[in-house]
């Protein structure tokens, strides 16, 4: 593990990752949500999709329980769990398909999912309606395809919460206690496929520490933030790590 460390280090794409790492860690840090739509686009430009949403899986599960004890006395259960019984239905067929998948189409998904998710927050969309079972379990199996695919599985849910009538501290909440149970999930499909490897468990290292400082100081700083604040730096990096992992600047 040391020697594959090593070879890491040397190489100049995996300090790209690094500096994807410690941004997605302070977007998470702060919006509870986020991590994955800022290191994925960034970190599979120049990584496998499948390598780079291991290290985000490792260094989100790890570095994320300190947010866990604030977001499991504020967060509303009942809007939570059903939406993650979805999800874990739907995360080992995303898995299956991150493992067989092209490697740029994966990219063009992740992207494209994100910036469609951020136009329809731009807009200021809400729901009003309370959703019914259907809809709740169906937009959880929907998180769970797309985390397993991508490693995003945080549109479908960040949609239906900011979209719905909470505050920023209540939707903060549910999105942290959501993705720490489905993460629960992921480790156990991506382990049944493989996908644990000495390369990645290796970068998963540096990376963990690169994330946990920077998500320290986004959750210090949303407490210090307004609801309007919350929503435009969440959607406004987020959009901006869609952009800019797009496949086609490869060229450039």
């Amino acid at each position: 593990m040391a020697d594959t460390l090593a070879g890491l280090l040397s190489d100049p794409r995996y300090w790209i990752a690094l500096g994807a790492a410690a941004l997605a860690g302070l977007v998470r840090g702060f919006s509870g949500f986020g991590g994955a739509m800022v290191f994925m686009p960034l970190a599979s430009l120049v990584f496998e999709p499948k390598l780079a949403a291991v290290w985000l899986l490792a260094a989100d599960t790890i570095a994320s329980v300190s947010m866990l004890p604030d977001a499991v006395r504020r967060c509303v259960w009942r809007e939570v769990l059903p939406l993650a019984a979805g999800a874990i239905v739907a995360i080992p067929f995303g898995v299956h398909l991150l493992v067989i998948a092209d490697a740029d189409t994966i990219r063009w998904v992740i992207c494209i999912l994100i910036l469609l998710v951020v136009m329809l927050m731009a807009r200021g969309w809400r729901y009003r309606r309370r959703l019914g079972p259907a809809a709740t379990l169906g937009t959880g199996a929907l998180a769970g395809l797309s985390g397993g695919t991508t490693g995003l599985s945080g549109p479908p849910v960040v949609l239906l919460w900011l979209g719905g009538q909470g505050n920023a501290a209540t939707v903060r909440a549910n999105l942290v206690s959501f993705f720490f149970i489905t993460a629960m999930a992921m480790v156990a499909a991506y382990w049944w496929n493989g996908l644990f490897t000495a390369e990645s468990l290796s970068g998963a290292v540096l990376l963990t520490a690169a994330y946990w400082l920077p998500l320290w100081i986004g959750s210090h700083l949303f407490a210090r933030s307004s609801e309007r604040q919350f929503r435009i730096a969440a959607l406004a990096l987020c959009a901006f790590a869609a952009l800019a992992g797009l496949p086609l600047w490869r060229g450039f």
